[in-house]
């Protein structure tokens, strides 16, 4: 995916510095989805209903991350699993 189409994730950017300033030293790309492979297997430990388990693949998990996450409003949230309960306030 082309770097300018991570804006539309831009509500999930705080989770994704956090994640980024604990790895950069350790991972080669500049923002977070750079740095997964494309064969990337992410198991979720908890259940959340209808959520799977186990998505499979880098593009698999960029399309899996709910429409929420690309709201413009002055306050974002998102269901993603990772990060359970999140609010970014604008």
């Amino acid at each position: 995916m082309p770097k300018s189409d991570y804006t539309a994730f831009f509500a999930l950017d705080p989770f994704f510095n956090v994640v980024m300033e604990g790895l950069s030293k350790f991972v080669d790309g500049e923002h977070y989805f750079d740095t997964l492979a494309d064969d990337v297997s992410f198991e979720f430990r908890y259940e959340f209903p209808g959520w799977p388990r186990v998505t499979r693949g880098r593009d698999n998990l960029i399309a899996s991350i709910p429409g929420t996450a690309t709201t413009s409003s002055s306050i974002a949230a998102t269901a993603w699993p990772c990060i359970p309960r999140v609010t970014v306030a604008s």
